[in-house]
């Protein structure tokens, strides 16, 4: 691929072009198909992924065997570097919700790269405090707020990430599923289904073409 596409990824930004060539050469890309499962919880970390197009979902199985999602991760973003750091088993379960292209760093790489170019680490110290941040405002928003406001607090997050203006309002570029909004808020999807509905009779969202899209007020 075009070494210049790796400085979209935070970790690769301030890398010069001849650091850039030679990160190119240790990289390989794969495709996963919708609903293709790329690891699971438990399994032994042998590479970092980092993704070019498609849509992720991290997800964790609980003791009920319900699902519960973690993050949705899109263009430009990355997974699989924690068991990598820690040489710990995965901590989370990955499936990739849309057809899915993906760069890959097998371990052995990806640990010598970090020797080489110690800034990478920086930065994935300040990706793994963000996402620790999110998780324990996912657990606030679980423990002392009501579904609804729960739904509420995805959207605009989805909204934030994957949102494009348009005449009607923030299109959410993504199609997220009742099911996969449900495992997002932490409710069932007939739940989900009844608070949409609410949301569209009161004009706060419209539904096309599977697409959601937050009306403007």
């Amino acid at each position: 691929m075009p070494k210049n596409f790796l400085r979209n990824f935070i970790l690769f930004q301030d890398m010069n072009e001849q650091e850039l060539e030679e990160l190119s050469k240790i990289t390989y890309q794969r495709v996963y198909d919708k609903n293709e499962i790329i690891f699971l919880e438990g399994e032994v970390g042998d590479a970092v992924y980092l993704i070019l197009d498609g849509l992720i979902k991290v997800f964790r199985t609980v003791e009920s065997g319900r699902e519960k999602t973690l993050v949705l991760l899109g263009q430009w973003e990355f997974f699989g570097e924690m068991a990598l750091l820690d040489k710990s088993l995965r901590s989370a379960s990955i499936q990739a919700m849309k057809t899915s292209q993906l760069l890959v760093i097998d371990r052995e790489k990806f640990n010598g790269l970090l020797l080489k170019f110690p800034q990478i680490s920086l930065k994935i110290i300040v990706t793994l405090s963000n996402r620790l941040r999110e998780a324990n405002n996912q657990i606030k928003a679980l423990t002392f707020k009501s579904v609804k406001e729960r739904l509420h607090l995805v959207l605009l997050d989805l909204a934030d990430k994957y949102g494009e203006i348009a005449e009607e309002g923030t299109v959410i570029t993504k199609k997220i599923t009742h099911q996969e909004l449900a495992n997002l808020v932490g409710t069932t999807r007939e739940t989900i289904t009844k608070l949409l509905n609410e949301l569209i009779e009161k004009g706060i969202i419209i539904v096309k073409q599977r697409y959601l899209i937050l009306v403007d007020k």
